[in-house]
Order: C-alpha cells, then structure tokens, then sequence
C-alpha cells in the first residue's frame, strides 16, 4: 500500500513543467505512474521504482531488477530508487525510453520521386558530413565509399548537442535552394550552425 503521504513526496519532487506526472491504481492500493502519459513506473509500499533502462541501472551501480505491476498477471520488469534520487531517475529514464526514440528526419522523404532524391543526395552527403565534424551525430554517417548509411534519424542517433540544434539545421537545409550554384552550401552551414549554437547552446 502507498500512503498519501508517499505520494505527495514522490510527486513534489518528480513533477514539473517538463515531466508531467500522473497516477493510475495498482493492485494492493499501490499506484502505476506516467510521465507525459507515458508509462515509467508507479508507487510500490512507500517505494518509487522505474521502469528497466540500462541508464537507470548504470545510475544504481546495476541493482538487481525487481517486479511489479497492475496486478500479479501484469508485471513490469522495474528498478526500486530512493527519493533523493528519483529526479535524475526520471530524466535518465524518460530519455532512455522516449526521447531517444522520438522521430527526427527521414531523407526519403525530402522527395517523392527518386529522381528528386538522387539530385539532392550529394547534397545530403555534405549536410551529414557537416553534422558529423560538428559532433551532432553519434556515428559517421558514410560508408568507405562516402554513401549514406542511415536514411531515417531518430534522437537516439544524436548527440546532446545534436539533440538541441540538429533538427533546426535540418529546416533550414531543406528549405535552401541555389539552382544555380552560386553560393556555397558549405558556407551556409557554417552560419546557420553558428547562429543555432548561439541560441540554443549558449
């Protein structure tokens, strides 16, 4: 059973304009919780536990994992973590599970013709090159023979840094257009970077 005193505590600390938490009964008056109406865990006898992430379980110096759920044919595989660090939990957690997997740019889709593609595709070579000096991807994206090894990215595929600023540069490659080769994209992407590192990294 949580009481409503756990409660309370575990929501004051968890609870803010980022990470919108909500409650859902549990078995035995214990509580399943949600952030952003994502499932992430719940409240078990006085006790916040997460759901499993790799993250989380590096943060707990890798704890055994425990179980619990709706009730005993809904079980979660979870982490058991003391108030002080619930927070940081949170933010570990929600990262790992969500905003790693939240969708960012699909090359295909740039065009609906292939013909399109291929027009645009050296283009795309020199945007991932760029995003790659500039450590806002993880992983070169090119192969030995300098063609594109991921065509659909995702926040999981992103540095911080790239996290912040990557999507944005993205806007602003796609909507430039020089048919007639007059100014340098390389160029254009060093001031778009620059003006984005300065508003979003500062």
């Amino acid at each position: 059973m949580t009481s409503i005193d756990f409660l309370e505590k575990a929501y004051e600390i968890l609870n803010d304009q980022n990470y919108r938490i909500t409650f859902s009964p549990a078995q035995r008056k214990n509580l399943m919780m949600y952030c952003n109406e994502h499932f992430i865990g719940g409240l078990f006898e006085e006790e916040i536990c997460f759901v499993h992430t790799d993250a989380g379980s590096v943060m707990l110096n890798n704890p055994e994992p425990i179980y619990r759920g709706y009730s005993k044919n809904a079980q979660h595989k979870m982490l058991a973590v003391p108030l002080e660090v619930a927070k940081d939990m949170l933010c570990a957690t929600y990262k790992e599970k969500f905003d790693w997997n939240t969708f960012v740019y699909d090359i295909t889709y740039t065009s609906k013709g292939a013909a399109v593609l291929e027009d645009f595709y050296d283009k795309h070579i020199v945007f991932l090159k760029f995003c790659h000096e500039k450590k806002l991807l993880k992983e070169y994206p090119l192969d030995k023979n300098d063609r594109i090894i991921r065509m659909v990215y995702y926040n999981q595929n992103l540095t911080e840094k790239g996290i912040a600023i990557f999507s944005h540069l993205v806007r602003k490659f796609l909507v430039f257009y020089d048919s007639d080769g007059k100014v340098d994209l390389q160029k254009m992407l060093i001031k778009w970077f620059t003006a984005l590192e300065k508003k979003h990294i500062a």
